[in-house]
């Protein structure tokens, strides 16, 4: 069975992000709002307790030190520090309430694949498409917003 390697935003991104007010790489001004959506939050990987918790939207480019070409958009963290998702953890289990889409990409940011998964088998899916050598990493968005949640990479090594 293919092991994965589920990937948040940096901590160092959030930090500075929320130190700043505004987006790494790019400078456009962040936007600070009460949750109007479940999210989730890009770091630790939770959704938002929607009209409870302050998030913080700003530009980001998933393909950052992957690929040539940036793809950025839209993503939320929470409004306060928060604790980094676990690389080792497998897929976020309070996310497989959610629908998402797996783009499978390969070491030219070509896209290989794309596939849907719902109803929690979000994580065979993905492990799945990782199954394919051609296929680098896969990026799953949500599949109401089409925005970019998180990157899932082959574990690879003892860990």
């Amino acid at each position: 069975m293919t092991e994965i390697r589920v990937i948040a935003l940096p901590t160092t991104t959030v930090q500075k992000v929320l130190a700043t007010m505004s987006s790494p790489g790019y400078g456009h001004p962040a936007h600070r709002e009460v949750a109007t959506g479940h999210g989730p939050c890009r770091h630790c990987l939770k959704p938002f307790q929607v009209g409870m918790e302050e998030r913080v939207l700003f530009t980001c480019n998933p393909f950052y030190e992957l690929a040539e070409v940036p793809l950025p958009g839209p993503v939320f963290v929470h409004g306060e520090m928060c604790e980094r998702f676990d690389e080792e953890g497998g897929y976020p289990r309070e996310l497989l309430a959610y629908p998402a889409v797996m783009d499978g990409y390969d070491a030219e940011q070509r896209l290989v694949r794309q596939q849907r998964a719902s109803n929690g088998d979000q994580e065979s899916v993905v492990r799945e498409m990782l199954q394919d050598a051609e296929i680098r990493y896969v990026m799953v968005r949500d599949l109401e917003a089409g925005c970019f949640d998180f990157r899932v990479e082959r574990r690879t090594g003892n860990g």
